[in-house]
Order: C-alpha cells, then sequence, then structure tokens
C-alpha cells in the first residue's frame, strides 16, 4: 500500500511539472507573436494586434503582464516602468491605457463611442467579421473611459443587434437578441458564432447539390420523402464531383434501408434474354479511372 500511494504521488508530481513546463512553452510561443514597440513604430496597428493576442490567451494576468513588458523598449518602456514604480501589480489594462494616452491619437471618451455606436455590418461581410471589428472599437472605447470594463458583454451584444443585418439568420438562429440581459463573453460569442457560421454554409452547399435546375429543392418540398430519389441525385453529383475519379465503394453516405435500384437496360419492346447484361470495364483517359 506505501509503495503504490508513492508511486501515485510521483505520478502527481511528475504530471504538474510536465503541465507547467508545457505551459511555460506555450507562453514562450505566445510572447514571441507579440510584435515589438518602443514608441516610433506606428502605435495603432499595433495596440489592435496586442491586444487581440492578449485577449485570446488563457493564461493568468501576471504572464500576460509579462509578456507585454517584454515586446516594449525605448520610451514605451519606459512608460510601464514608470506605473510599476507606482503600483508593481499594475494591470495588463492599465498598461494599455497608459501607452494608449501616450503614443495614441487625440481622442476623447464621446469620440471613440460614436465610432462604436455608428459601426455597422457592411454587405457581404461576415457577422464575425464584424465582431471583431466592432471588439477593437470597443476596446477603444474602454481605454478612453467611455465604457466600464463590466459593461462590455452587454454593450457589445447591444450594438451588434443594432447594426447587424436585418434579419440575419445567425443572429436569429443563436437567439442573441433575447440574451441581451445575459450576454456571452466575447470569446463565448465568437465561438458560437464561427460554429453556426461553418453549420449554415454546409447546409447551403447540400442544399445546392440537391437543387435542379427548375430550382426544386428539399428545403422547399412538400412532396412525400423519397430516400431512394434524394439518394440517386446526391450519387449523381458526386460522380460528377469527381472528374471521373470516383473510386468503387465510394460515394455519399445511404439512408438507411436504400439499395441501388436495378439497372434495366432493355428498351421497350424487345424481348427477354434478346439482349443480355450490359457489359462494362474500367479504362483510364488521361490518367483518371473511368467506367466504360
Amino acid at each position: 500500500n506505501w509503495a503504490a500511494a508513492s508511486a501515485n504521488d510521483w505520478a502527481k508530481a511528475l504530471g504538474q511539472i510536465l503541465e507547467k513546463v508545457v505551459l511555460s512553452q506555450a507562453m514562450l510561443n505566445s510572447c514571441r507573436e507579440l510584435r515589438l514597440f518602443s514608441g516610433v513604430e506606428e502605435f495603432e496597428p499595433w495596440l489592435e494586434h496586442t491586444t487581440e493576442m492578449l485577449q485570446e490567451w488563457a493564461v493568468p494576468e501576471a504572464e500576460k503582464r509579462r509578456c507585454l513588458i517584454e515586446s516594449l523598449s525605448g520610451p514605451a518602456l519606459d512608460v510601464i516602468r514608470t506605473l510599476k514604480l507606482i503600483d508593481p501589480g499594475v494591470s495588463v489594462k492599465d498598461c494599455l491605457e497608459a501607452l494608449d494616452h501616450t503614443f495614441g491619437s487625440v481622442e476623447g471618451p464621446e469620440d471613440s463611442y460614436c465610432k462604436f455606436l455608428n459601426s455597422r455590418q457592411q454587405i457581404g461581410e461576415k457577422i464575425s467579421a464584424y465582431i471583431q471589428r466592432l471588439e477593437r472599437l470597443l476596446q477603444r472605447a474602454v481605454m478612453r473611459g467611455a465604457v466600464t470594463a463590466e459593461q462590455m458583454d452587454r454593450t457589445r451584444l447591444a450594438q451588434i443587434v443594432r447594426g447587424a443585418q436585418y434579419q440575419n439568420p445567425i443572429l436569429l438562429h443563436l437567439r442573441l437578441r433575447e440574451r441581451r440581459e445575459h450576454p456571452p463573453s466575447y470569446s463565448q460569442l465568437i465561438k458560437e458564432v464561427r460554429e453556426e457560421e461553418e453549420r449554415q454554409a454546409a447546409s447551403e452547399f447540400w442544399e445546392a447539390q440537391t437543387l435542379e435546375p427548375d430550382g426544386h429543392s428539399a428545403g422547399k418540398c412538400h412532396n412525400e420523402e423519397n430516400p431512394s430519389l434524394v439518394y440517386g441525385k446526391l450519387r449523381i453529383s458526386w460522380e460528377r464531383s469527381g472528374s471521373c475519379q470516383r473510386v468503387r465503394g465510394r460515394g455519399p453516405p445511404r439512408p438507411a434501408g436504400v439499395e441501388d435500384s436495378p439497372r434495366n437496360d432493355r428498351p421497350a419492346g424487345i424481348p427477354a434474354g434478346l439482349i443480355g447484361p450490359r457489359a462494362e470495364v474500367m479504362v483510364k483517359i488521361e490518367g483518371a479511372e473511368c467506367k466504360a
């Protein structure tokens, strides 16, 4: 029992050490992704990139602050050193605000908040891209003191509902209008939106695959379900998209209970037995396998 307990303790300790090593390596790689800033370079692009990177990292605040300081030099580093003399545990948000006040454009809280409120989703712009663009404006408004950090989730969702294109299907599906009283965080929101974008894109693709020349589609059909007919159309589409490279045994997933229909190669009016079964062989045309 003592030996087993000792082995378990060793395994647990080893796991904790490995976890710290992996986390340290991940943080080291993440820190390298931050762009360097000394106070001479263009500030606005650097701020947008740094804010987005720091927001995505699921690491303690102290690690984010360390990476931020390591990316600074010259006058920019002097600004943060002064802050740390006053408060050694200064937050990342306060560091970015100090850099923004020193090197950013002269813009009051009202101006930054107006830019945020006037932002609208553009024609052809994905809702996820709009949310990411809006987040940068919201971060600026927070740094200027127009919005508090505690208000960010509620303010963000309210503007998305106002600024998104009318009757956006993703907003309707995720019921974002109904969630304004209990808004999701930015990371949760962008995750849900991107997943829904992928789901709808896949759905539109398969509907387009089954669309007939006359505009008939499964999504708008009121006839009785016919799995065999649907599978036949999918198989034809699959073979066409394969450019004659369809390998025997592969094809679109067949619905349950649907088998390949028997082929009737005998023209009408020809007595049975006069024409035998059709012969097929595999040939290669320009390197692609086809039936002939």
